[in-house]
């Protein structure tokens, strides 16, 4: 015959209760002890001798602090950021002029100029027949006519001097290229970037 083993017993009811009891009051205890050492922490004073020397000299004016300290009063003196009843009608006065009569009339106006004259907008086209007149004009005028590169300079002959010796300094070696001969070049060359020069086909 088999021996019958019996089942293993639980634990009743009031021991767990009792060891629930137990966890929770220590856990209880630990919370109470950390908050007593907080507020020793904060509400700690030193003592007379611990404290800093009595500030010796007489406040003064400091704009800076009047200004953080009014900051506050004018905060409240500012109306709502909300948008009122009668605001749309002050800008509606305003943008339905300008969009349906100003600019209209602006636009089809130079749209108007552009088809029926050769010269609106001369400045802006490189080359225009108006441009050329006057450029004409000015180069005509002794006093603003200029075409010489060297005719703005005070002393050229300085100027020349002092490009050769900073070139002498600065070339390559084995370099045969000069200043007078680059000069001279530039003097008779024609530079197909610059506007009042045309292409060649």
């Amino acid at each position: 015959l088999k021996a019958v083993q019996a089942p293993p017993q639980l634990p009743d009811s009031e021991t767990m209760t009792s060891s629930r009891r137990s966890g929770r009051l220590l856990l209880a205890l630990a919370g109470a002890l950390g908050c007593c050492q907080l507020f020793l922490a904060l509400s700690f004073v030193p003592g007379p001798q611990a404290s800093p020397a009595p500030w010796s000299e007489a406040p003064h004016f400091s704009p800076v602090v009047a200004a953080s300290a009014a900051m506050p009063a004018l905060t409240m003196l500012a109306e709502d950021a909300e948008a009122k009843y009668g605001d749309y009608r002050r800008w509606s006065s305003v943008l339905v002029p300008l969009s349906t009569l100003v600019f209209p009339a602006v636009g089809f106006g130079a749209f108007t100029l552009y088809l029926f004259s050769e010269d609106f907008a001369f400045q802006l086209i490189p080359g225009s027949k108006e441009g050329q007149r006057r450029a004409a004009l000015w180069d005509a005028n002794p006093r603003t006519a200029q075409e010489n590169p060297m005719d703005g300079l005070i002393n050229p002959d300085d100027y020349e001097k002092g490009l050769e010796e900073a070139w002498e300094r600065a070339k390559p070696k084995g370099s045969t290229v000069t200043v007078k001969d680059k000069l001279k070049q530039w003097s008779s060359q024609n530079n197909p970037h610059f506007w009042r020069n045309k292409l060649s086909a």
